[in-house]
């Protein structure tokens, strides 16, 4: 029984020094838990909207918005900015300020952030997006009603030659009727208008000119000699005379009287336009020669008479051989615009002559044929028709109104 005894004790002794060896083994196990595998997710601070600049408007797809706040991040991928339910072009970013450009919609939207370091959204911020560019004038569907050259008067009407039917005026609110129907031109390369609300326009002969005020035929006002003159394009100055020019060995100073005289311009003249630059009245002319594209500029003095020429803006150093200048204008404050036939089609050229393309990644690639400004900040254009890579018709060549939030420079005569 002794022996038993003996033997039930040192069992027991056993069985206690091996539970003790195993639980001090295993202190350090923590017992798995049924969430072990689910993220806990971001745990930063969430990002925070205390004030936007334009702080309630801007256009969309262009202007540079800045938006300041808290808990922003620097790295631009670990950051988006929703206009509605899109994503902008995030520029630059820190962790209290982001610039950043819209998506290219119009109308109300919410702006709010998110970051990959904190679940919850930004609060939000009620925006206006405006649009910058809008197709205005035919019809989507319509490919049959052609503009080519346009300008407008001080009430916003605008005049469209359209190829191989007359012009048609357009009012501020698209009602189009029209105005003077084809004679003998298949279109007007260039139209001004005057004194008295006559429309004058020319067409590549000898010849400039005239519809009546509210309408009607066209007929001759001044014939030019020698018969092979090509008088493509021509433009007002301060004193009421026009300048007239195109393919020639000159530039042609009508005035009102319809007596001319002529300056030696041995250049392709593609568009011409005046402008007075502080006290100085110059007439600026894009000029071809031997696939090199120039703005060059003279001055017109007092007296009317044109000086010296001058290259303002090399374009061809700039953008290329070979590509064209259809039409200039300048903005109020001198900044010169340029329809060219670039895949990017309006040029810009600053007074320092810095140089851009207007609206990259929104204007359509396409050349753009006429320039003019209407009221307001709005500049106008004529872009070409857009075909598929089969040729079949995909737009209609288009008069399209942007907004330029700047006014444009006087056109003279009108």
């Amino acid at each position: 029984m002794k022996k038993y005894l003996f033997k039930l004790f040192i069992f027991t002794i056993f069985l206690a020094v091996t539970s003790f060896v195993y639980f001090v083994g295993c202190s350090n196990i923590v017992t798995p838990s049924l969430y072990s595998t689910v993220p806990t997710g971001p745990t930063g601070s969430t990002p925070e909207i205390t004030s936007v600049d334009p702080p309630n408007v801007a256009l969309a797809g262009v202007t540079n918005i800045t938006i300041t706040g808290n808990n922003f991040l620097s790295d631009t991928s670990a950051i988006k900015v929703y206009f509605g339910k899109q994503a902008g072009t995030i520029l630059t970013a820190s962790p209290t300020k982001i610039t950043v450009i819209s998506p290219n919609i119009a109308g109300s939207v919410k702006i709010k952030i998110s970051t990959n370091v904190a679940e919850p959204y930004s609060n939000t911020y009620d925006y206006l997006l405006n649009a910058a560019s809008k197709d205005w004038y035919p019809d989507v569907k319509d490919h049959t009603n052609i503009p080519m050259s346009i300008i407008i008067d001080n009430a916003g009407n605008i005049y469209s030659s359209n190829y191989a039917m007359g012009v048609v005026q357009i009012t501020p609110d698209s009602v189009s009727t029209l105005y003077s129907a084809k004679g003998g031109e298949t279109y007007w390369t260039t139209m001004r208008l005057g004194t008295g609300g006559v429309l004058y326009a020319a067409r590549g002969n000898q010849a400039v000119f005239t519809i009546p005020a509210g309408g009607g035929k066209n007929s001759a006002w001044v014939v030019l000699s020698p018969s092979t003159l090509k008088i493509s394009q021509i433009e007002f100055d301060p004193l009421g005379n026009m300048w007239a020019a195109g393919k020639n060995s000159a530039i042609y100073k009508i005035k009102p009287d319809k007596s001319y005289s002529s300056y030696p311009f041995n250049f392709n003249v593609t568009a011409m336009r005046v402008f007075v630059n502080g006290s100085t009245t110059y007439l600026y002319a894009a000029v071809q020669q031997d696939s090199m594209t120039t703005i060059m500029r003279m001055p017109i003095d007092s007296n009317g008479n044109l000086g010296t020429q001058e290259t303002y803006f090399d374009f061809s150093s700039e953008y290329g051989r070979g590509f064209t200048i259809n039409d200039i204008t300048f903005a109020a404050d001198g900044e010169m615009f340029l329809a060219t036939n670039l895949p990017s089609p309006i040029v810009y050229v600053n007074n320092d002559k810095s140089t851009g393309v207007l609206y990259p990644s929104i204007l359509l690639k396409s050349p753009a044929l006429s320039l003019a400004w209407g009221t307001g900040n709005y500049l106008y254009y004529v872009r070409r028709q857009i075909n598929d890579a089969t040729g079949a018709f995909v737009l209609p060549q288009t008069i399209v109104k942007l907004d330029l939030q700047k006014p444009g420079a006087p056109y003279y005569g009108k």
